[in-house]
């Protein structure tokens, strides 16, 4: 994964650890210590004026955000509505903890109940999302890994479908009690076109086996059960088909715990973010190690100087070797000594490799990976979003709260102390132990979008001056920004 960094700062060069020592009084310490993603070329979002739905309008096609597309076919659509939904995520983990997929969900700030209660808005709701799919082409360039979308209907029109690429995408369908042949056919039909189905918010029955039969998954929502009334649940569904089950809304480790228990095979929560009070810190040795070259760089410390604390750990002189000699780092000759490679990183991208290694220092933790593929995409999503609104001075930090904002739970300590061992500036202190500060609003929102809480994405938004359209483009590059790197 490190070895792509370099290729995401094409067109900046890296000041190197020499010529910034020669120059600190035109630099600040941390000048430079960002290294940019590469952006797809997109136009600015128009005024609200101009994204206005008019749904008795013959064009069908209006774009409602940059990134998320709707047809309303002259009905009303509810569209002042439509246009304040905001994309949130949640991380699809295997049995190991590692990211196997997202579930991509539209955000809004008023209460979701009032949608689910409207079938047309609903429907219209769904359209939006498979629409965002199709138009976004995220299933495509994050690899691998599958990206969910839960729909209130089985049912799609065929003119839907075409615009929605089938190869990555699992449809979580919800199944009504009514019209059970008409949703068999549809399931059949969705299955022929080539995409993965998945039964969601599971409750046994048998008048719904033939939708156990045909579907890929069956998620189950774990939230309201108990542990013998979910043991029965997979019982019943065990005896009659063996679909791969996903546990919805894992919110603690117990609960984590209790599923892989009964042999779930994928797990959708962020229990992982939160702090294991049973269990002791995770701050060993080799990350004492990289928070003091961490707090050196930050100095512009001499190269001789940062060598040193390199050798005196074998692998992490490996790791530094092994990544200034990747293709990522498209290096014309073989870099052989640690002076060498240091000077040729600078300070910058030195600095952000060392913040990436902390999730991968010494022995991993099976959630390490989740913690480090979240902190990835807050950390990028907020920088975007802070590279339209805030001066170049200002941003640097911002990459820097979003990484470092997962690392109470890396460390399995509070926030303040998780920190206290790193040389931070006073404002990304702030963020991260008060949240108070200019970087404040771009973290709580970029965590908003995580836990789904409609009306802190609302406020957040509106604090950092961002309409949807902004911060679902910015979400979306975010997540495959991540994924690139993993690639």
């Amino acid at each position: 994964m490190f070895s792509k960094l370099m290729n995401f700062r094409k067109g900046k060069k890296s000041t190197s650890v020499k010529q910034s020592i020669d120059h600190e009084e035109e630099e600040s310490h941390l000048e430079g210590l960002l290294i940019d993603a590469e952006k797809p070329v997109s136009n600015q979002p128009s005024t609200q004026a101009d994204r206005v739905v008019d749904t008795h309008k013959n064009t069908a096609d209006t774009i409602v955000t940059s990134v998320l597309e709707i047809d309303t076919h002259g009905k009303s659509s509810g569209g002042q509505q439509l246009r304040q939904r905001i994309l949130g995520r949640q991380p699809v983990l295997d049995k190991y903890q590692h990211v196997v997929g997202y579930e991509l969900i539209l955000r809004n700030k008023d209460a979701n109940q009032a949608f689910q209660q409207n079938t047309a808005i609903s429907r219209l709701y769904d359209d939006m999302l498979l629409r965002g799919l199709g138009s976004m082409e995220l299933a495509h360039s994050i690899g691998q890994k599958s990206v969910f979308a839960g729909l209130s209907y089985a049912c799609i029109p065929d003119a839907l479908l075409e615009e929605v690429p089938s190869r990555g995408v699992v449809l979580a369908l919800k199944i009504a009690p009514e019209h059970i042949e008409d949703q068999l056919l549809c399931m059949k039909n969705l299955i022929t076109a080539g995409f993965q189905v998945a039964v969601d918010d599971f409750i046994y029955s048998p008048v719904f086996a033939p939708f156990y039969r045909l579907a890929k998954y069956v998620r189950i929502d774990v939230s309201g059960m108990d542990a013998i009334s979910l043991r029965e649940q997979m019982k019943s569904l065990r005896e009659k088909v063996s679909p791969l089950l996903i546990a919805k809304n894992v919110e603690t480790d117990d609960v984590f715990d209790a599923c892989r228990s009964l042999s779930f095979d994928f797990f959708q929560g962020y229990y992982f973010t939160k702090l294991q009070p049973n269990k002791p810190p995770r701050l060993n040795n080799d990350r004492l190690r990289v928070i003091e070259l961490l707090n050196m760089v930050t100095k512009h410390a001499e190269i001789h100087d940062l060598e040193k604390v390199f050798k005196l750990d074998v692998s992490l002189s490996y790791k530094l070797l092994r990544y200034i000699n990747s293709p990522g780092c498209g290096m014309v000759q073989k870099v052989s000594s640690i002076a060498h490679a240091l000077a040729v990183l600078g300070y910058d991208q030195l600095y952000r490799w060392l913040t990436l290694l902390l999730f991968t220092s010494g022995k991993i933790e099976a959630r390490s990976h989740p913690l480090l593929k979240n902190a990835m995409v807050r950390a990028r999503l907020i920088e975007s979003l802070g590279e339209m609104k805030l001066a170049p001075s200002e941003v640097e930090g911002l990459f820097i709260v979003g990484i470092f904002s997962m690392l109470d739970a890396l460390l399995n300590v509070p926030m303040e102390q998780a920190i206290s061992h790193l040389n931070l500036p006073e404002k990304v202190v702030d963020a991260l132990v008060n949240r108070k500060g200019g970087y404040a609003p771009f973290l709580e929102l970029a965590s908003a979008c995580e836990e789904g809480n409609d009306q802190l994405i609302e406020h957040y938004a509106a604090a950092c001056h961002f309409d949807a359209d902004t911060v679902n483009h910015a979400h979306v590059q975010a997540i495959i920004w991540a994924e690139e790197l993993d690639k």
